[in-house]
């Protein structure tokens, strides 16, 4: 299973979609990004929905795949990440880094045999104050989805020689080179980014890895609420942020530069790694047919 993630299909996946996706002046491009991404989904053999919301005089889509379990069906991991870009860049860590990795972990996860449900979505809108999120995790509280953890994927792709950090960080005490992905949870999500902590270790022990919990929801760290998880930290389900740091390293953020030669498709793959193995194993993965199915991680600790 160490070998599962391919290089070559990120690769593609972020040449598939390596053009500015926004809802201003490229409805068209983000549209074809979303069916790219719902194709690929396909293919897994995984069920496949399309989440319509409105936003202004439009209807946006977030793309669901759904891998359900086997013996707690009812309880969910989600794994996600935007497809819409900034206007006037590509988009190629911010964000077709992220739904590369995750087109590959649907690709990969799809085989196994898991006892909780596992739910793999592109949302549509971050760029738009987490659009598409919001949508999702509204609908989810109002209809009490029995969700276990979520997890944002955002911009990581990118490694470089320098390395800031937000104003609440004490530098001293973590690295200056950016090489390493960063894993943020506030105080609800302490044990789910324990467990993701104790699988990156496991899994892939080369990759750097730096996993911060930050006060409340963050309402002090602004830095640490860019992207999907905040719309489930505001709701009350834990959710961690996956992340290279984007503007803290990628001097391409944001800007028509952000394109795919850029990237460190070795470290993506990596990430992609870890992040596959955490999701099988917190889901209940069951190693061989003959093994009763696992029990997923927060029903252990009685959560």
């Amino acid at each position: 299973m160490e070998e599962s993630i391919s290089i070559e299909n990120l690769k593609q996946h972020i040449g598939n979609i390596h053009y500015d996706r926004n809802p201003y002046d490229h409805p068209v491009q983000l549209e074809q990004a979303g069916q790219y991404i719902k194709e690929e989904f396909l293919k897994t053999g995984m069920e496949v929905e399309e989440d319509g919301f409105e936003w202004k005089d439009g209807i946006y889509k977030n793309i669901v795949a759904k891998k359900r379990g086997t013996t707690s069906p009812e309880t969910v991991l989600i794994l996600g990440a935007h497809y819409d870009t900034a206007r006037g860049s590509p988009g190629a860590d911010d964000n077709a880094s992220a739904i590369a990795v995750l087109l590959e972990v649907a690709r990969s996860i799809q085989p196994l045999s898991l006892a909780s449900t596992v739910k793999l979505i592109a949302f549509s809108l971050e760029e738009v104050d987490d659009g598409g999120s919001t949508h999702y995790a509204e609908k989810a509280k109002r209809e009490g989805e029995k969700i276990l953890g979520m997890i944002s994927l955002e911009t990581v792709g990118f490694t470089g020689p320098d390395q800031r950090y937000p104003s609440f960080f004490n530098p001293k005490y973590y690295p200056n080179v950016g090489d390493f992905i960063g894993v943020i949870g506030n105080e609800k999500s302490a044990v789910l980014l324990e467990e993701v902590k104790k699988f990156f270790k496991k899994y892939v022990p080369g990759l750097p890895a730096e996993f911060f919990i930050v006060p409340g929801n963050g309402e002090k760290t602004a830095e640490a609420r860019l992207s999907d998880h905040t719309p489930f930290w505001d709701r009350g389900f834990p959710a961690l942020l996956v992340t290279d740091t984007a503007f803290m390293r990628n001097p391409h953020y944001h800007r028509p530069s952000d394109t795919m030669e850029t990237l460190n498709f070795d470290f993506m793959k990596k990430v992609a790694t870890g992040i596959f193995f955490s999701i099988a194993e917190m889901a209940g993965w069951i190693q061989c047919e003959e093994e009763p199915a696992a029990t997923p991680f927060f029903l252990n600790r009685g959560l």
